[in-house]
């Protein structure tokens, strides 16, 4: 009998089932053969995004070997790469320096335990949260620059704890954290698509790599084996982009909603993992981002923007000319509150977010915004309500309702924290709002420690680990703004520790 670890398992097409048929790059392949290596390493990691990057930095770090990250697409950073840069760091040394003493990590698992609505995994919230510091200390470390004395309470966060990079983007950290990498001798593979799991029982073993793949032709590139000696972890982030997976976990979710996603963003992994038994969970929960702008697509600059409108600014329901949301509240609240804004045909009818505009005027979020037209600049309450179709006598009222709010510093309408609003008094800048589908909840089960569990057994895959959005289960209902940089990072380095222990107690 010759041994198991010289033979190929592909079984993703057998367990995925007809679902496979829809989704793009799921294996479906049933034949065995004679493993040929065509190169090995001891971690593999797959995904380039802040998860990835922080596990391959902490892997080399951790004197785990050599380490290979392999990404699918044409760029390094995945989503990571185009998100808001916002990062939320109790104890931060810009919060203390604004004199904010009073927080700490388990304030932050406070705030999430209430968005989680009773679905998040307090332990593993605690670990992140606990972390939070080393994550910061990492991005420090590797050159990463923040915004000076910038630090701010994003919605649902009790304190102010959320810090921002230099130039707004999570390219600031992707780019450091490769660099460092490439420096500490990281191989970094673009274009490697991986089509399935090599398997041993409940043990990984390797990957099977479409090398040279250009997404999204599955007919592009080249197969080769690569043997992991040590760890695979898997840090492919979620599937906000596969249109057949969203539909069939969470058919309520509007297919009509754009996306904040980069286009890779599509669970094949997720769903090859599944397919050798890796236990998921909360796939339904899809989350949507309340900051969208329907007049850009993507991620765009809507995030920045209503970092400004949120805080010092007014969201108006275009058919009646009132406020209807707090509008500092975490984001399935006001995400929900907003798409209830419909004209009697079901057609959305875009909110608009409105601040002054002299205050802000050289901001550069205003000065994109502008120039990109997805935000105006208009002098009077009268202009607003004709550019928007917005009752002008309801809206007037609305405004000088919120500005007694102001003074008052008490909002009765929606309990509002009125801390950071101002008296509206014009010109103003002015944006339409609508969620963008941004985040995925669901995804892989593991431990505390990043191991991905077997749903057959209920133990942990040996060698297989998952961080980031690939995982599930750890934020419930909601996550709170500027969290996953947390989350990726954080765990990131935590694998690297978990596979450091898992190889010493094998010996």
């Amino acid at each position: 009998m010759q041994d198991r670890r010289n033979f190929l398992k592909l079984t993703a097409g057998a367990a995925v089932g007809s679902l496979a048929a829809t989704l793009p790059g799921t294996v479906q392949a049933k034949t065995c053969g004679e493993i040929h290596w065509d190169e090995n390493a001891d971690v593999i990691i797959v995904g380039s995004g802040f998860a990835g990057l922080s596990a391959a930095l902490n892997a080399k770090r951790q004197n785990l070997g050599s380490v290979l990250v392999l990404e699918k697409m044409l760029v390094i950073g995945g989503n990571s790469a185009v998100n808001g840069g916002w990062l939320a760091i109790p104890k931060n040394p810009i919060q203390l320096a604004q004199g904010i003493n009073d927080d700490s990590p388990e304030e932050l698992v406070k705030d999430q335990i209430k968005s989680g609505r009773g679905m998040q995994n307090d332990a593993a919230l605690r670990v992140i949260a606990n972390r939070a510091l080393d994550a910061y200390h990492l991005c420090i470390n590797t050159g990463v620059k923040f915004r000076e004395g910038f630090n701010i309470q994003v919605g649902g966060h009790n304190k102010a704890r959320a810090m921002r990079t230099q130039h707004g983007t999570g390219g600031d950290i992707t780019t450091k954290l490769y660099e460092a990498g490439v420096k500490e001798g990281i191989d970094y593979r673009l274009q490697h698509y991986i089509e399935d799991f090599i398997m041993d029982g409940q043990k990984i073993i390797g990957v099977k790599v479409r090398k040279n793949y250009r997404f999204p032709d599955l007919t592009t590139g080249s197969t080769i084996f690569i043997k992991a000696n040590k760890a695979v972890v898997l840090a492919n982030g979620g599937f906000a982009r596969n249109m057949a997976l969203r539909a069939a976990v969470d058919p309520s979710l509007d297919p009509t909603l754009d996306c904040t996603n980069a286009l890779g963003a599509t669970g094949e992994v997720t769903l090859t993992a599944m397919a050798h038994g890796a236990l998921p969970v909360h796939m339904n929960l899809i989350q949507t981002g309340h900051w969208g702008s329907p007049d850009e697509g993507g991620f765009g600059w809507s995030n920045a923007l209503l970092s400004i409108g949120w805080h010092r600014g007014v969201a108006i329901s275009v058919l009646n000319g009132k406020r209807f949301m707090d509008e500092r509240a975490d984001r399935k609240t006001c995400s929900e509150a907003i798409m209830k804004n419909r004209y009697a045909d079901n057609s959305p009818a875009y909110p608009v977010v409105f601040f002054n505009h002299d205050k802000y005027a050289k901001d550069d979020r205003v000065v994109r915004a502008l120039r990109d037209k997805m935000a105006w600049k208009v002098d009077s309450l009268d202009e607003l309500a004709a550019k928007f179709n917005i009752p002008a006598a309801e809206l007037k009222r609305s405004v000088a309702e919120f500005n007694q709010h102001v003074k008052n510093r008490k909002d009765p309408l929606f309990n509002r924290k009125m801390d950071t609003a101002e008296v509206l008094t014009g010109p103003f800048v002015v944006s339409r709002i609508w969620p963008k589908v941004h985040y995925c909840m669901g995804g892989l089960k593991t431990d505390l420690d990043a191991r991905a569990i077997d749903g057959r057994s209920m133990a942990p895959i040996q060698n297989l680990y998952a961080i980031g959005e690939a995982t599930g289960g750890i934020h419930g209902e909601a996550r709170l703004s500027s969290t996953s940089c947390l989350e990726c990072l954080t765990m990131g380095i935590v694998v690297a520790e978990t596979i450091k222990a898992d190889i010493q107690g094998a010996v």
